[in-house]
This record gives C-alpha cells, sequence and structure tokens, in this order.
C-alpha cells in the first residue's frame, strides 16, 4: 500500500485530527523548553538569593567583629590580677570579728580567731588558673579557673559581676580596660552563717578573650 492510498484510506475527519496532533508537536517542544529555562532562571535566582544572604550575612559578622575588637582595643592583660583577685570579700563580717577581737575583754576564741584569719587571708581571695591559650589570627583567648572556692555576700557578688559584665550594678561602677570575660560556669552555695547577712559559696570559670 503506497502513501497515497493509505491517506485516501483515513476519514478526513480523522486525518484533520492527526494533522492537528502533528502540528502540535512543535508547540509542546517549545514550550517544553521554555519552562526548562523558567526552572533554570529560577534556580539561578535562588542561588543569587542564597549567595547575597550569605554576603550579607558574613558582612554583618565582620562588622560585629571589628566594632567587638574595636570595644576591647585598650583591654588590660592584667585586668583580672588587677581588680578580681585583689577584691576582699564579707566586709561587714571582718568588721564584726575585729571589733571582737580588739576589745579589751576578748578572751582569745580559736574559732573566732580562725574565721577572722580565713576572711582576711589568700584563701578567701579570687584566685584564678590559666588554661591553654587558644590562637587565632584575630584574638587569644584562655579559661580562668578559680584555684578553689570563696565566700561571698550579695554585695559582693554585685561587685564581682559589675567587673566582669562591665555594668553598673547598684553602687559598683565598672573599670576600664576590661577583656572579653565569658561567665563558663558558675555555682552558688549557701552557707551557715552566725550574722544576719546570707553568704554564698562562690565557684567560677571564666573565658578571657583578647583581641588582637
Amino acid at each position: 500500500m503506497n502513501l497515497s492510498t493509505l491517506f485516501n484510506s483515513i476519514p478526513i475527519n480523522r486525518l484533520l485530527i492527526y494533522l492537528m496532533i502533528i502540528g502540535l508537536i512543535p508547540l509542546f517542544v517549545a514550550l517544553f523548553f521554555f519552562f526548562s529555562r523558567i526552572e533554570d532562571l529560577n534556580e539561578i535566582h535562588m542561588r543569587i538569593s542564597t549567595l547575597r544572604a550569605t554576603a550579607m550575612l558574613k558582612e554583618k559578622k565582620q562588622a560585629a567583629n571589628k566594632a567587638t575588637k574595636e570595644h576591647f582595643k585598650d583591654a588590660d592583660h592584667f585586668y583580672i590580677d588587677k581588680n578580681l583577685e585583689s577584691l576582699r570579700f564579707l566586709q561587714a563580717e571582718i568588721a564584726n570579728l575585729q571589733g571582737i577581737t580588739s576589745n579589751p575583754n576578748f578572751t582569745e576564741d580559736e574559732v573566732v580567731r580562725k574565721r577572722l584569719d580565713f576572711l582576711t587571708g589568700s584563701q578567701n581571695r579570687l584566685s584564678f588558673s590559666e588554661g591553654n591559650v587558644q590562637t587565632t589570627p584575630y584574638f587569644q583567648e584562655v579559661t580562668e579557673s578559680l584555684v578553689h572556692p570563696v565566700e561571698v555576700d550579695a554585695s559582693d557578688l554585685k561587685q564581682i559581676f559589675t567587673l566582669i559584665e562591665d555594668v553598673e550594678i547598684g553602687e559598683y561602677q565598672p573599670i576600664p580596660g576590661r577583656p572579653q570575660l565569658i561567665v563558663l560556669d558558675f555555682k552558688l552555695d549557701k552557707k551557715p552563717n552566725g550574722l544576719n547577712n546570707e553568704v554564698f559559696g562562690l565557684n567560677m570559670k571564666l573565658l578571657k578573650r583578647e583581641f588582637k
């Protein structure tokens, strides 16, 4: 059967349908490539948006790092030694015990004397031990852990955190030269005390970060 006979054997209505289908094939192909290109463009747009967001985040982070570095540029390397380790705590109790022991009628009491020696000696002062120093191109940091716990009252805590957090708390004012200090660990236990004021056992660990 030749091609002419084949066409003549197909009803005209069916032939028109076949021709319409054949005519639509290029359109379907064009639409397929069109939507494929749109999908590719959408993917490219998403990538550009992601890159833009990443770049903005990086820029903000760099700006924050720059501001932090600028804020701590004049930090004192010996800030902890000068301002934290020099503190003396429980001043009210010390004054009370000193008043007792200086009284001419005071009968030597080992408990009172031992307590006074503890409060006025090095055992009840902050003493930090440095861990390993971690160095990056932008800063160096070290953990500072208390060698032993200390006893403090609420007023002492305000003073300590004023110096650590660089904020005014009550009557205590920040001191210039503070490096970036971050509290890594903090433990506070209430201690028995014969006076009216509350006494706490304090132990903590700090991270000290100094910028280059």
